[in-house]
């Protein structure tokens, strides 16, 4: 049984633990580092979760086998290379920092120690992704040609100013496209260079209320990413190539056409994609498996992240 300490305790904090807790015979969570123990106390008590401040104390701990960075998205990177320094695995949960040369020397830290560096991220590990790998494997497309996608939500009106979450220079403008940049970069490989668009339109906050990017990829395949705060909920990912089309909706549909006739319009089981996802961390520490997510891509995917925040600032395409 693999062992895991998880740094934040909050929302999705939780939501990760409460998805493996007692429901894995893999892993499991022992410890959760928070600086404010008494906040989590009851929670973490009925998961039979140690609570601590001290997060030296969990990388010196021999019986924590892996830490979860889960704390405010500005700090991933800072938990993460500690313990990568430490010598521990880590899962980063998206993203996994908010500046490229951060990221950099995360794949840096994790290579001189010889340890797993993961991006934790569900929507990998959802069925209709996995429908799509497999597709994408059987060259079901051909050539690809372009993807687009939108990642919507209703949240921005209820978000108060104080807090990072409503703070423009850690919430920065693509924090909600982010949701279609890794399948996009999975999908396309690299990309070369974005142009992106951002405005505050009717939220309270100071944030982006709308983000759209224009992507182009090293091979020559464009890609739309576009993130919305204020609006009703939708996830969707197209990808368009020579032979067909697929589209990815929801948690769980799953469409596709091709010229040669072929379709398919279906609602896949669903699946907890949150214990798939920590397991895969698991399986990936304990040797029995390679974890799904190259760690090149999650760090580019970082780097694309702070290009399209630059582009919305600068007005102009941005490297990447």
């Amino acid at each position: 049984m693999i062992q895991l300490a998880i740094v934040g305790l909050g929302g999705w904090g939780r939501r990760l633990v409460e998805a493996v807790q007692g429901r894995s015979d893999r892993v499991r969570f022992v410890a959760a580092v928070t600086p404010r123990p008494d906040k989590i106390r009851d929670f973490a008590d009925a998961k039979d979760i140690r609570v601590t401040p001290d997060y030296g104390d969990v990388l010196a701990d021999p019986s924590v086998d892996g830490i979860v960075s889960c704390g405010p998205a500005h700090l991933h990177g800072e938990h993460s290379l500690v313990a990568l320094q430490s010598g521990k695995p880590v899962l980063a949960v998206k993203p996994m920092s908010l500046f490229a040369e951060e990221a950099t020397r995360l794949e840096a830290a994790a290579r001189e120690q010889g340890v797993l560096l993961a991006l934790g991220y569900n929507r990998c590990f959802m069925p209709h992704v996995t429908a799509l790998r497999e597709e994408l494997g059987a060259d079901a497309l051909g050539e690809l040609l372009h993807t687009e996608g939108n990642f919507c939500v209703n949240r921005y009106f209820h978000l108060k100013n104080e807090g990072w979450k409503a703070d423009p220079e850690l919430a920065r403008p693509g924090s909600l496209a982010d949701h279609i940049l890794y399948l996009t970069i999975a999908t396309l490989g690299p990309l070369a260079d974005v142009y992106a668009v951002a405005r505050h339109d009717v939220s309270a906050n100071r944030l982006a209320d709308v983000v759209a990017a224009v992507a182009r990829s090293r091979g020559g395949a464009s890609a739309l990413l576009t993130g919305i705060g204020t609006t009703a909920e939708l996830f969707r990912f197209h990808v368009f190539g020579s032979k067909g089309w697929a589209e990815l909706r929801g948690d769980a549909t799953f469409r596709l056409e091709t010229t040669g006739g072929r379709t398919i319009d279906v609602d896949l089981p669903r699946a907890d994609a949150e214990l798939l996802e920590v397991e895969a961390f698991a399986d990936a520490i304990a040797g029995r498996a390679t974890f799904p997510v190259p760690i090149g891509d999650a760090v580019h995917g970082v780097a694309a992240l702070a290009a399209i925040a630059r582009s919305a600032a600068s007005k102009r395409v941005e490297p990447i």
